[in-house]
């Protein structure tokens, strides 16, 4: 009895110290979002940003800002019904810092006389979320840039090749000359106008 013991405290131990060792932010909390064990990270997280040392039995809506109560409750309770849960949210500290976080919600297979519980990991993925933000602003500006491309400039750039053609065919025609190249000037002045815009949206990408 007392070498199964010794055995289920390494187990323990072992487990603990994995738990230790992630990257990422493990808790599991009761029906009743009691706080019933935590690795470091978690505790590390409410230290720097609710300056506050966890410790079991604590409420974990405590630490759930307002603005995420109400995701946080439904995707809890989701899970509590035996539905694993991912989400990417818009997190809010107390102090009112935000950021992006990715969430996960486990159920936990009920034991006897336990009650359900469910165990939640996170991570901050604010640094991923910003760049995948840029990504989309580069692509959108992009778009922009083949739209002008493809439709600003060729209307006139075609009009002007229709212009010198005229003028190829027709070099003595005087009368229509300075009509010719007053149109030519215009023209040139529209292509050199949406090639400077496109090498401003190039500047921004």
């Amino acid at each position: 009895m007392r070498e199964k013991t010794e055995q289920l405290q390494e187990t323990l131990q072992l487990l603990e110290a994995i738990q230790d060792s992630t990257t990422v932010a493990n808790l599991v909390v009761a029906s009743d979002f009691s706080i019933v064990s935590f690795n470091r990270r978690f505790r590390e997280f409410l230290l720097k940003y609710w300056s506050h040392e966890v410790s079991v039995g604590e409420i974990s809506t405590n630490f759930v800002h307002p603005d995420n109560m109400k995701d946080f409750k439904r995707e809890f309770d989701q899970a509590l019904n035996g539905k694993v849960i991912n989400g990417e949210h818009h997190f809010t500290t107390r102090s009112g810092r935000s950021m992006w976080i990715a969430v996960e919600y486990h159920p936990v297979k009920e034991l006897p006389n336990c009650g359900s519980k469910v165990a939640l990991s996170f991570r901050n993925v604010t640094r991923e979320k910003l760049y995948e933000q840029k990504i989309t602003q580069q692509n959108k500006k992009l778009k922009e840039v083949a739209f002008v491309s493809a439709h600003q400039l060729r209307g006139p750039i075609t009009s002007l090749l229709g212009l010198t053609n005229l003028l190829s065919e027709k070099p003595n025609d005087w009368a229509n000359t300075q009509l010719y190249i007053q149109k030519i000037q215009e023209l040139s002045q529209k292509i050199d106008c949406e090639i400077r815009r496109l090498v401003g949206k190039t500047e921004e990408i």
